[in-house]
């Protein structure tokens, strides 16, 4: 039993963290906000046995007061979830790093990442974002804290919408079933890994209970090429899809033409259409280029087969589809 901090906690992906972590009944757990909602309650910690407020405030800035944060609850491991696409939320995850690793008490520190290899050339992984990711693993690469990056592929949520509730903003990639459509990125042969998010969530609690982290933690669902992918979702719905294929030059271009979903939701996203298409090609030219085919991750160690029995295995990507999409 330990104590756990998650910045961002109270967001998308870090809300079923901390959520996965509670359910284990282990570990007490904090989520790190800017703000602390009006809305919280107390509730028991399995660590001392005693109630507590789980939310802890900061606004990022001084390290020194983050650190002094971290060690007032005995915090032995970070695990963030920060949305660190924007440079003063990746500054300030860096700022984290640093003042956790400055702690007496913080043992574990893992950066915020939920997807693949950051660290993969232009060639492979064409996401100007990952340069913030990058940054935060330099930074606790240079600490004293056991770390890890988290990689689940590609979210099987989006396969799923709008049937799905999810925290996770609407993305449409590959698939819109909604709209029985699919673009396949490439000649439709390259590997896709994916995992539901709640699974995910469920190994990354899972995972506190290794004694030490490996550099790498895979966890995956299923890992189909893009065309079973969409072969199999065709087969579920019973019904024929408008298949496309997008060329890694248009995708790269960002001229590919959005799937009808991604029309619906482009105001969601700060830079309206442009950045979700901007976005959505990226990721469509990753997907061909490889980087989804995570089994293959230098350093990878899989904690869906480490973990076995000891944690419920994650759902299939056929079981997802037919769960969402299958004719009654």
């Amino acid at each position: 039993m330990v104590v756990v901090a998650v910045p961002g906690g109270l967001g998308d992906f870090g809300r079923l963290i901390v959520n996965a972590i509670l359910e284990t009944g282990k570990h007490e757990v904090y989520s790190i906000t800017r703000k602390i909602p009006d809305n919280v309650k107390p509730i028991r910690s399995p660590v001392s046995g005693e109630e507590y407020i789980p939310v802890l405030q900061t606004d990022y800035q001084d390290i020194l007061t983050m650190t002094s944060l971290l060690e007032s609850k005995n915090v032995h491991t970070v695990v963030s979830a920060l949305n660190v696409d924007f440079p003063s939320v990746s500054d300030a995850q860096i700022r984290l790093i640093e003042a956790a690793a400055a702690t007496s008490c913080v043992q574990r520190f893992a950066p915020s990442e939920y997807n693949v290899d950051y660290d993969l050339d232009d060639t492979v992984l064409p996401y100007p974002e990952k340069r913030f990711h990058a940054a935060a693993r330099r930074a606790v690469e240079k600490t004293r804290l056991n770390y890890t990056y988290f990689y689940p592929g590609m979210f099987m949520d989006y396969f799923a919408l709008p049937r799905i509730e999810t925290h996770m903003r609407p993305i449409y990639t590959v698939l819109d079933l909604g709209h029985n459509e699919a673009a396949i990125p490439g000649d439709g042969s390259a590997v896709m890994a994916m995992t539901y998010t709640k699974d995910a969530a469920r190994y990354v609690a899972a995972a506190l209970d290794l004694p030490r982290w490996p550099r790498v933690s895979l966890i995956i669902g299923s890992q189909p090429t893009v065309g079973e992918l969409v072969q199999l979702a065709q087969t579920i719905k019973g019904e024929p899809l408008d298949i496309r294929y997008d060329s890694l030059d248009a995708l790269k271009a960002h001229t590919a033409e959005p799937l009808t979903g991604n029309r619906a939701v482009g105001d969601l996203f700060e830079g309206g259409p442009a950045q979700l298409n901007a976005l959505v090609c990226d990721l469509a030219a990753a997907i061909a280029c490889g980087a989804y085919d995570i089994a293959k991750a230098q350093d990878g160690v899989d904690l869906v087969s480490l973990l076995g029995d000891e944690v419920e295995r994650p759902v299939s990507i056929e079981s997802f589809l037919q769960r969402y999409w299958a004719k009654s």
